[in-house]
């Protein structure tokens, strides 16, 4: 077997050489004749369809290599468009959120100059998840001259009055904090004999309810609730929240009202305290009780 095998390369060799030969001689004396002879034309034939097979093969091999380049291209452009257009959408949220501090900012800004309040601003600084609608905590204590009490609003209305007092951080006690109470009336009646309390809304997180309103108590659908001015802490006239429903208390005989604060409490960042009222601490340093009803 061996000897065999080694006989076919042999032949298979000596037929490549003499078709080399052969095409040699072909292409020496192609220039001086007009014609070629029968075994030349023979040999053409014979290797045409060779040669063909070998120009596809070498056009395929350099496609690939082109459409390999071409690819390679290809992927090093889209990484590189990835990487901008991920550049471009950090930028995209670093504008909007710049847009929005700046919005903020202006509100505030204006509602300060409107009012007649002395106004220390303040950032929140932290929030507890499990108290998210109750306490949180801002960037000033009694070392700028905070004191326990002192009302807490936005450019939106009010948002609590301070709990706690640290040198330089403060507790804020939201109104949706059912803790507390907030003497209100109805900014469109302005009627002094209707005044009810509002607070925060066990039932419904987020939300405020007035109560204790009389049955002839003028309020509807849609007016504004503000601060009476009738306790110690808040002064008259911040909006606390916007009548979303009225109905019979259990006993039927006072009524209530469902309140959407004015304020967004999800989304609190800057805030004003108001630094001309304030209640004393008691005598053993906790803070005032403040009842419903209290300002």
């Amino acid at each position: 077997m061996g000897s065999n095998s080694r006989l076919a390369r042999g032949k298979a060799i000596a037929i490549i050489l003499v078709i080399l030969l052969l095409v040699s001689l072909t292409a020496l004396t192609a220039k001086e004749r007009v014609r070629l002879t029968f075994l030349e034309q023979a040999v053409v034939t014979l290797l045409s369809p060779v040669q063909k097979l070998a120009t596809r093969t070498a056009e395929r091999v350099g496609g690939l290599a082109d459409s390999i380049r071409y690819y390679r291209q290809l992927e090093a452009e889209n990484r590189s468009l990835k990487a901008e257009l991920s550049r471009l959408e950090i930028l995209s949220s670093q504008m909007k959120e710049l847009r929005q501090e700046n919005f903020r900012l202006r509100e505030l800004l204006e509602f300060k100059t409107k009012t007649t309040y002395e106004l220390m601003p303040t950032e929140v600084i932290a929030r507890n998840p499990t108290q998210w609608f109750e306490i949180l905590t801002v960037d000033k204590g009694y070392r700028q001259g905070v004191k326990q009490g002192m009302p807490v609003v936005t450019s939106q209305g009010l948002v609590g009055s301070i709990y706690t007092v640290a040198p330089n951080s403060s507790q804020v006690m939201l109104l949706t904090d059912p803790r507390r109470g907030v003497s209100a009336l109805v900014q469109r009646s302005r009627d002094p004999g209707v005044v009810g309390t509002v607070e925060g809304f066990g039932g419904r997180q987020g939300y405020l309810i007035m109560r204790n309103l009389p049955q002839e108590a003028n309020i509807q659908l849609g007016d504004t609730i503000i601060s009476s001015g009738l306790g110690p802490l808040f002064p008259k006239g911040l909006v606390l929240g916007f009548v979303l429903e009225v109905g019979d208390d259990e006993y039927g005989l006072l009524r209530y009202a469902l309140l959407q604060p004015a304020v967004n409490f999800s989304r609190l960042e800057e805030l004003f305290i108001v630094m001309e009222r304030y209640v004393e601490e008691e005598e053993d340093g906790r803070p005032a009780r403040e009842e419903e009803g209290g300002g």
